[in-house]
């Protein structure tokens, strides 16, 4: 059975996935701060404008500003597609801290102040094609771990049922729970890390995709960089390439 894919804003990305993230379905993007995994998203949320579909973010972590400047420094100005309406952004996380302020100055708890995330995702447009949702971390945070899945497989239900093709993002952390339920759940995962090359000392981010269902998958890690104009992932076969040039200036 072939999917429809939808592309990443990232070519190298769509070799490895077979042209793209299946259509209609959610995919976990997991990894430590740092990691990469809102500028990933964040060229998704690009090339998606660009084809014109529309497009939803809902941030709960950082302000809508400090979102649109990361992406301008790496060349993706999102102006036109807000102003135009093609992508739209939730401002869940200026909501939230608003909440927290004011609890805290009235001597209230904050648990109570996070808005049922189920029903954020339900008021978003019928007619949005992609989500991104960055991230899972809140949900995390004030939720035991049947609660987090109960609401994650909801989320997660509502935006397939939808036809959306959504990115969930989450941080990374050793033996987490909710993080192994939500990549089970999920129709795909890709994790992105660092880590220190022995040979010389420096940093190395690599990405894996253990799971992308309907996908052929090769399973081996692939280094990427963060460069001003974003994500540059290895050129994929490179040595393959050139072995055959190697053999053909021979002939």
């Amino acid at each position: 059975m072939s999917f429809e894919r939808v592309p990443t804003g990232i070519p190298e990305l769509d070799e490895l996935l077979q042209g793209g993230y299946p259509k209609g379905h959610g995919i976990l993007l997991s990894g430590p701060p740092g990691a990469g995994k809102t500028i990933l998203a964040t060229h998704f949320l690009h090339q998606s404008c660009k084809d014109g579909k529309k497009c939803m973010l809902m941030l709960t972590h950082v302000n809508v500003e400090s979102f649109l400047e990361q992406a301008d420094n790496i060349g993706f100005d999102f102006k036109r597609c807000i102003d135009n309406g093609t992508l739209l952004i939730t401002k869940s996380f200026e909501v939230r801290t608003n909440k927290i302020h004011n609890a805290s100055r009235l001597g209230s708890g904050i648990g109570f102040v996070e808005k049922d995330c189920v029903e954020n995702v339900q008021e978003i447009p019928d007619d949005v094609e992609i989500v991104v949702i960055d991230n899972l971390d809140m949900l995390s945070l004030y939720h035991s771990v049947e609660e987090f899945a109960d609401k994650f497989f909801t989320i997660n239900d509502i935006l397939s049922t939808r036809k959306c093709t959504t990115l969930f993002l989450i941080g990374q952390e050793e033996s987490d729970v909710k993080q192994s339920i939500a990549e089970h759940i999920s129709f795909g995962s890709i994790m992105l890390y660092t880590n220190r090359d022995e040979r010389t000392g420096k940093g190395l981010r690599q990405l894996y995709i253990p799971k992308m269902r309907c996908t052929n998958l090769s399973l081996e890690p692939t280094s990427f960089r963060i460069t001003p104009s974003g994500i540059s992932i290895e050129k994929l076969f490179q040595r393959d390439e050139i072995l055959r040039e190697a053999l053909g200036s021979v002939v």
